[in-house]
């Protein structure tokens, strides 16, 4: 089975049908944005459009059979470079020496196709000075290398890096087309549907939620909502949280904080608008909060949420953002 081809890939038709036309016509930019939030396939669209840039049978969807189709599938094409966030003990996030590296890659004429593909995964986790080295790269491009970023936050992307590449801006998938997925793949059609709802558009988030604990997650943190809104938090819990998110991953704490900042936003609109956890409705139903609470709830959830972008120490901010909460609710 070819692994980039383009029926590998739904949602976003579209989009998907306006890259076919470049690609087609050979009118790929040299630079692009493929902008959306996580789990929507940025990075797989991504590697698809590279295969078909590098393949020597098709400008549109890579062959599989060539020779160039069969060395990016074992990951060993000489004209295709991925750069990926690495992971630390705080952020992950892209460094200068990595975007030096990749300078030296593409300063070298292409190997073995027309072309080099440069993929680079998480554009917007590159720090200042590696965001400022790419862009020197993008203003003297050398005409034979193409740039594909994918961002989850194209805001915070440089300026000035935005306005040396086009986008491509993908929507958000349709829980009906998550929920047909994740039966395809063997998920019981009831659990595939609320795991659809609550996924808010991402099929790799329903991934998640079906494969790793994301649905526990979401158990946790209306709990977490239900006894804090009750008094019931004591400032021991609120240490033995930071110590157990802290040793787990950052990624984690952040699906938790989205988790409480959904659920407040249901109780918020219940009666007036679509849920995101339309499957909570008679829990939520049963929320003694305050307009005004519920405000300083949510708007403490958004400062945290920008706070774990940053190199903050995970624990801090997870203790900070609980004890907030709890002298909020009381």
């Amino acid at each position: 089975m070819n692994k980039f081809s383009w029926q590998n890939i739904f949602g976003n038709a579209p989009r998907i049908e306006h890259l076919k036309k470049i690609l087609s016509e050979e009118k790929f930019p040299h630079a692009v944005i493929f902008s959306g939030v996580e789990g929507i396939g940025k990075r797989k669209i991504a590697e698809i459009c590279a295969a078909a840039l590098l393949c020597e049978n098709s400008n549109v969807e890579a062959c599989g059979v060539c020779e160039s189709c069969r060395m990016l599938a074992a990951g060993s094409h000489p004209d295709f470079y991925i750069v990926e966030p690495e992971k630390s003990k705080s952020a992950p996030n892209i460094k200068i020496g990595q975007i030096r590296t990749l300078q030296n890659e593409v300063s070298l004429q292409p190997n073995h196709s027309n072309c080099r593909v440069v993929i680079i995964d998480g554009a917007e986790l590159m720090n200042n000075a590696a965001a400022n080295c790419l862009l020197k790269t993008l203003e003297e491009p050398t005409g034979q290398t193409i740039f594909i970023l994918t961002s989850a936050n194209r805001a915070g992307l440089l300026m000035t890096l935005r306005s040396r590449c086009g986008t491509i801006n993908f929507e958000k998938i349709s829980s009906e087309q998550i929920q047909n997925a994740l039966e395809m793949r063997g998920v019981e059609s009831e659990r595939a549907e609320t795991v659809s709802l609550i996924a808010d558009g991402s099929f790799g988030r329903a991934l998640k939620l079906e494969e790793s604990g994301g649905y526990e997650i979401r158990e946790d943190a209306l709990n977490f909502l239900e006894n804090l809104l009750a008094k019931k938090i004591t400032v021991e819990e609120i240490f033995n949280r930071g110590k157990n998110f802290s040793d787990g991953s950052r990624e984690n704490f952040s699906d938790f904080v989205t988790y409480i900042q959904k659920i407040l936003r249901d109780v918020f609109l219940l009666n007036q608008a679509e849920l995101y956890n339309s499957d909570l409705k008679l829990r939520l139903e049963k929320f003694k909060i305050s307009e005004k609470t519920l405000y300083e709830l949510f708007d403490e959830g958004k400062k945290i949420q920008r706070k774990l972008a940053s190199n903050a120490n995970l624990r801090l901010l997870v203790e900070s953002y609980f004890i907030k909460l709890k002298q909020i609710a009381d």
